[in-house]
């Protein structure tokens, strides 16, 4: 067993020290020193989370490089595919040759993919085994964004559905992998894996519009090209899980299909079920949508660009604190309370504001707080409010399964809203949105479990 930071390879350190530079050349074009700062704090933040003791499962030093890579280039891969979309949705609307209601089915798909798939997943690891089935994703990810590089309106749609199969896999089991790995440090590494995900999703948003504007091959290529550029990041995760592959373990879980049923008797199971899927219908519509709503504030398509970039960013801090903040605090109400407000603020300032950048960044940033909030809060939920590992396992399954279900109505909805009135409808439904989910947070967060016995 790997005891701490002085027993890890020199190599592991320098791949996590480069993560500044690397982001800060890439962004470097947009002139943004805020932008970079938030780059290099959230690269530099990746690296601290390695100067701990690192617990787990690790023989050696080859095989723990390896499981580190293959956690970062899971969590790269997991948002960037649907992040890059949103951020040039209106160019591809114009090669698609679609209206705003088909063009928010684009970031929908993958969300009914998630529904569909997830109950199915820790069914097929159990089977085969955890790293065979992260393989079996990598795949599946590779193919769908190989085919995608086709822009045709039925070929992009068909495959962004089984890209969004393979993400399904991988949202599934990567805390399987890291409880696997890190056993005793599951903060830490959850911690990790958040960031990394984040700054992925981050990244394609900002880099999207300038690689498209490039025009490379022609308009459609580029256009490929920005959306699909992330099947590099999908073949090494292949590299990567054909060699953990080799020693995959068969796990021995015992399928709790059957049990599930009844939980649904309980009403804290339906609001755990709508507050996923509203803070996931949110989140989902400010990546389809928010690039869009800039355009329409008098923000060029590039400043657009890299306001939806910044709030990915933004989420990491909330994503860390909101949950030691809630198993410290007594009173339960204040973080949902928080979250909400935070939301409706910043969407009422986006309402009424327009070209002014330092206000818009603002709201965006308290949006992306709420954002990230909200969904470690509702994590948290899942194991705060279960009486164990196995019932919390089956609550986590029945929530994102009906959530993302029901977050996927949503990019449509504000699309169909655009074609027959304007944006600041749209924004209207998020605040809404935004005060149901209060409701449903208070309910989960009140005394007692959600499943009562």
């Amino acid at each position: 067993m790997r005891g701490g930071l002085d027993k890890i390879d020199f190599y592991e350190i320098t791949i996590f020290e480069s993560l500044p530079i690397i982001f800060r050349i890439s962004i470097n074009h947009t002139g943004g020193d805020f932008v970079n700062m938030i780059y290099i704090e959230s690269a530099f933040l990746s690296y601290s989370l390695f100067k701990v003791k690192l617990g787990g499962t690790m023989t050696n030093k080859k095989s723990s490089i390896l499981i580190l890579l293959g956690v970062v280039f899971l969590g790269l891969i997991l948002r960037t595919p649907i992040t890059a979309v949103g951020a040039i949705v209106g160019p591809l609307k114009s090669i698609l040759d679609i209206n705003n209601t088909v063009a928010g089915f684009i970031t929908t798909i993958p969300l009914i993919a998630f529904a569909i798939f997830s109950p199915m997943v820790a069914k097929l690891s159990n089977k085969v085994g955890l790293e065979k089935t992260i393989l079996l994703a990598a795949v599946i990810i590779t193919v769908g964004l190989g085919f995608r590089f086709y822009i045709n309106t039925y070929v992009f749609f068909l495959t962004t559905f089984i890209v969004g199969v393979g993400i399904t896999v991988g949202n599934v089991l990567l805390p399987g992998l890291v409880k696997k790995y890190y056993p005793e440090k599951l903060g830490v590494m959850t911690g990790f894996y958040a960031v990394v995900m984040n700054v992925g999703a981050a990244f394609a948003a900002g880099v999207s519009y300038p690689l498209l504007s490039t025009n490379i091959g022609g308009e459609k290529f580029s256009t490929g090209l920005a959306v699909n550029i992330w099947i590099v990041i999908a073949i090494i995760n292949i590299f990567i899980y054909a060699a953990m592959s080799k020693n995959n373990v068969v796990s021995d879980v015992k399928d709790t299909h059957e049990k599930v049923h009844g939980y649904f008797k309980h009403s804290k199971m339906w609001t755990i079920m709508l507050s996923m899927g509203l803070q996931s219908a949110l989140f989902y519509c400010s990546v389809s949508w928010f690039a869009e709503i800039m355009i329409s504030k008098d923000f060029s398509p590039e400043t657009a660009g890299l306001l939806l970039s910044i709030s990915q960013f933004a989420q990491f801090p909330s994503t860390f604190i909101v949950p030691i903040l809630a198993d410290k605090l007594h009173n339960k109400l204040i973080i949902p309370t928080v979250i909400t407000i935070g939301y409706i603020v910043s969407l009422v300032g986006m309402l009424s504001t327009s070209g002014n950048f330092v206000l818009m960044l603002t709201f965006i940033v308290i949006f992306a707080l709420a954002g990230g909030g909200s969904f470690s809060y509702v994590m948290y939920l899942f194991s705060a409010k279960s009486r164990n590992e196995s019932e919390a396992a089956d609550i986590s399954g029945l929530a994102q399964s009906g959530g993302y279900l029901l977050a996927a109505i949503f990019p449509p909805l504000l699309g169909y809203i655009r074609d027959i009135s304007d944006w600041n409808k749209a924004l209207y439904v998020l605040i809404a949105t935004s005060a149901v989910l209060l409701v449903t947070l208070i309910h989960c967060s009140s005394k007692g479990n959600i499943i009562e016995k």
